[in-house]
Parts: structure tokens; C-alpha cells; sequence
């Protein structure tokens, strides 16, 4: 049997009158996915290791520290643009990943009605890639603050810090970021306050996130929400939220140029810019859960967000650029980033579960959703109707899922899952054309559980075909999720 992935986790630990010290080990490998032109350049390592403490101080205190380091590797492929010659150059490599983070937390219990954490941590990555390297260190600081006002008012108070330096090392003419070095600040607050109206029955929630950053300046981030239980075993809510996608380097720094044909030689360069906008949605959202029949619950959601401020391009602008001695000038068209498209999705969600026994489970869902992207008013162009294209046709209208979950003699359990995704018009190959067709498939795991301390299952997953497509994203041929089957052994001591 061919084997195509690993993992392999070890944690080790133990535990005083006061303090829980662990530390743990993990490596995991994959092979490449399945390719039609055999490029098998997606193969997937990594390892990481770290430790974790929790010391209880006090009745009312208690530290944790802990920290972890990784380093792996996932390949990938990239198409890069150059100058000369002017050409396409497609490049199979490796993504090399390396980092560590440590964080530190102190819990304190003021009384029975209040109690806050104070958090920090530090992150370093570097991401070596085909087309740029990336070196990125992260410091965060967190306060909340949590109390019982009465047994009407349960309140959060919350406060942070972010500040992340990252270096960009440029690898190919065609692809920068200006400026290279940048330090990303982020500064939050937030208050919610839990009011029950009325005990046990009905509960409203409101509050709202804070934020200024470095990109867009000040946000206010609102959100209330609506609980109603007439009975035990029925409820019913709604809910309001705005929320923004502030931008980011790639909105605002990023220097892209693809070549586009030959003679004389056409490029197409985006560019970021420093006027992009947050990203805004107002969401609102309702849903019902009640028992129909004795151990059948069931749920139903419904949403519709409004986007607005949407990611699309600019007025377009042509520019000749001087090239090197003895070689033809060339001719760059130029789009930059803008708020330029808006949006809505509408969707419903329905998801049963019944207990027809003891050791018998049945869980399902379906899920509908209709996204819409068009151009702002005032905003038109054929430059954003490759945009909305892609993201009309790039997600699914209608997702259904099915378990089965079985609790047999002698501590055997047997799980089967039943998928099926609607297909994704907008997500297709290159240069072959063919897009992500709609697919079922199913997952099943038998595991054994003698002991508190002893797991073992044996897992298939994608049975139903031999690999199917799921998303587009990479140059060439489109990639196929494989089946594949593994088995884990756990063990607690």
C-alpha cells in the first residue's frame, strides 16, 4: 500500500501540587497531491516543538507560559514575469517556513464576580519563497477585564496593542513591495455588556471593537445580538454586526507586473495604493432551534451581508519604460488597487441532529448561498469584470453533509460522512480551460477506544474517487485532492 502521509506527535509532562509542566514534539509529512502532468511539486514537511506551564499561584492567580518552535517546507508553483527576455518563467519550488513564539498570561480572580487576564506574546517567522523572502516579528499585548455588574449586566472590557515588523527581500524585478521594510501598529478596544431582560428567557448582547491602525486610521466595529427561549428546547435569535477588512500591505505597497505578449513587449503592472479604503459589511442574521420530536433538534440560519468598498481597480493609465541598450522599448499598462466593487450574500443554513439510540447519531447540514459583486455606482470598466466574475463564480451555491455515528460493543466506535459541494464555474486551469466541477465524496473511521489512556483509529478519507478537484488557485493543470487513508494511536499516560 503506498503511503502518502506521516505525523507523528510525542508530549510528555507532569504534575505538581502547583504547577503543570508539558512538553511535546511533531512531525508531519504529505506527498504531492495528484497532478494530470505529473508535476509532483506540492509535497508538504514540517516539524515543530514547544513546551507549555501552568503555575498556580494562589487561589486567585494562576501563570501559564508557553512557547513553541517549527520549521517545514510546502512546494509550491509560481509563474514569474521577466524583463529579459520577455517571457513567463514557471517555477516549482520549495516554501520554506521557520519560527518561534513565546507567550506569557496572568489570570486573577478579584472575587466571585470579577476577574481579569493579562496576556502577551512574541512571534518571529521567515518565509523563504520562490518569488520574495519574508521576515516578520510580532509583539501583542491584551487586557480583559470581566464582571458581574447584578444578575442583569455581565460585562467585558477589553484592551491591546499590536506592533509587527516584517523585511521583504525582492527576488525578481517584477514583484516588490515599496517600501520593503514597513512596522504594521494596530490599537484596539472593545466593550460588550450581557443584559438579561428577562432571566432565562430573553438576553440581549451589544458592544462594540475600537481600532486604529497604521493603514486606514480609526474603526468602529458594532455589534448586537437578540436571544429569545420561550421554552427549554426552542430558542430563536437575531443579530446585526458591521465589520471592516482594514487594508494591508498588498493594498497598499504591493508592485506586480505580468507580461503579456511579445513584440513589441506588453505588460500589465498593479499597484497598490495608499488610498484604499477598509473593506466594509453590515451583517444581519437570524436563526431558530427547536426539538421536533424526542432527540431530533434542529437549526436554521439565515443571513444577508452587505459589502461594500470591495477590492477591484482603478482608471487605467499606459506608460512606455526605457529598457536595457539593444533591446525594445517596453510598454507597461498600469491598474491600481481601489474600493471600486460592492457586493451581497444571501444564504440559509438547516442542520438536524437526532439520537435514534444510545449509541447512534445522526447529524446533517445544507447550506445555500448566493453571492453577488458588481461594480460601485460610478465605478465601470472592463478592468473589474474579471474581479467580479472570479468572485461570483468562486464559491459554492449548495454544500450537504452527512453523519453517521456509530458507538458499538467493546468500546468500537465507526463514523461515516457523506460530502457534497456544488461546482465553482470561476475556478479553472490554465492552460487547459476545465473548471472545479461539483463533487461528492465520503470520509469513514473505525476506532477502538479500550481505555481513558488508549485510542486508536483507522481513517479513509475522499473514498468515492480516486482524486477530484476542489479549488483552482495554481498555474497549469488543476490539482486533485487524492484519497487517502491513515491510522493514529494515541496514548495518555
Amino acid at each position: 500500500m503506498w503511503i502518502r502521509g506521516w505525523a507523528l506527535s510525542v508530549t510528555a509532562g507532569g504534575n505538581g501540587r502547583n504547577v503543570d509542566f508539558r512538553v511535546y514534539g511533531m512531525a508531519f509529512g504529505r506527498a504531492a497531491e495528484f497532478h494530470p502532468d505529473h508535476a509532483n511539486f506540492d509535497e508538504w514537511q514540517t516539524g515543530q516543538g514547544g513546551f507549555r506551564t501552568d503555575f498556580k499561584a494562589s487561589g486567585r492567580d494562576t501563570l501559564t507560559v508557553q512557547g513553541d518552535t517549527y520549521k517545514g517546507y510546502d512546494g509550491e508553483r509560481v509563474e514569474v514575469s521577466l524583463y529579459t527576455p520577455p517571457s513567463v518563467e514557471t517555477i516549482d519550488d520549495a516554501h520554506n517556513v521557520t519560527g518561534g513564539n513565546v507567550l506569557g498570561r496572568w489570570q486573577h480572580k478579584v472575587n466571585e464576580d470579577s476577574d481579569f487576564q493579562f496576556q502577551s506574546y512574541y512571534d518571529r517567522t521567515s518565509r523563504l519563497s520562490p518569488q520574495l523572502d519574508e521576515i516578520r516579528n510580532t509583539l501583542d499585548v491584551d487586557f480583559l477585564y470581566h464582571v458581574n455588574l447584578n444578575d442583569r449586566n455581565n460585562v467585558l472590557l477589553g484592551a491591546g496593542g499590536r506592533w509587527s515588523a516584517d523585511n521583504i527581500t525582492q527576488k525578481f524585478a517584477t514583484l516588490d513591495f515599496t517600501p520593503q521594510e514597513e512596522t504594521d501598529s494596530i490599537y484596539s478596544w472593545f466593550a460588550q455588556d450581557q443584559v438579561s431582560i428577562v432571566k432565562e428567557k430573553l438576553l440581549l448582547t451589544v458592544g462594540s471593537k475600537f481600532e486604529n491602525n497604521n493603514y486606514s486610521g480609526f474603526e468602529i466595529q458594532p455589534n448586537a445580538r437578540l436571544l429569545w427561549a420561550p421554552t427549554d428546547h426552542q430558542s430563536t435569535w437575531i443579530a446585526v454586526t458591521r465589520a471592516v477588512r482594514t487594508p494591508s500591505r498588498l493594498d497598499q505597497d504591493l508592485e506586480l507586473t505580468d507580461f503579456l505578449a511579445s513584440p513589441p513587449p506588453i505588460y500589465l503592472r498593479v499597484l497598490g495604493s495608499k488610498n484604499f479604503k477598509p473593506e466594509q459589511l453590515l451583517g444581519t442574521e437570524a436563526g431558530y432551534r427547536t426539538l421536533l420530536v424526542k432527540k431530533l433538534y434542529i437549526d436554521t440560519t439565515f443571513f444577508y451581508n452587505n459589502y461594500t468598498d470591495l477590492y477591484g481597480y482603478g482608471p487605467g493609465s499606459a506608460i512606455a519604460e526605457p529598457a536595457p541598450p539593444q533591446t525594445p522599448t517596453r510598454f507597461v499598462l498600469q491598474l491600481p488597487l481601489a474600493n471600486a466593487t460592492e457586493g451581497d450574500t444571501t444564504g440559509v443554513e438547516v442542520a438536524p441532529d437526532w439520537k435514534p439510540a444510545d449509541w447512534w447519531e445522526l447529524k446533517g447540514s445544507y447550506s445555500y448561498l448566493h453571492l453577488y459583486v458588481h461594480d460601485k455606482a460610478g465605478v465601470a470598466g472592463s478592468s473589474n469584470s474579471i474581479v467580479t466574475a472570479s468572485d461570483n463564480g468562486s464559491s459554492p451555491h449548495h454544500e450537504v453533509e452527512a453523519e453517521s455515528l456509530f458507538n458499538l460493543p467493546r468500546k468500537f466506535e465507526l463514523d461515516m460522512t457523506y460530502r457534497f459541494v456544488s461546482g465553482l464555474p470561476a475556478q479553472t486551469s490554465m492552460p487547459v480551460g476545465s473548471s472545479v466541477d461539483a463533487y461528492s465524496t465520503g470520509d469513514t473511521r473505525l476506532g477502538w477506544h479500550p481505555t481513558a489512556a488508549f485510542d486508536i483509529s483507522f481513517v479513509g478519507q475522499n473514498l468515492f474517487q480516486p482524486q477530484h478537484a476542489e479549488f483552482g488557485g495554481d498555474d497549469g493543470p488543476l490539482v486533485g485532492v487524492r484519497r487517502s487513508y491513515y491510522a493514529k494511536l494515541t496514548w495518555k499516560r
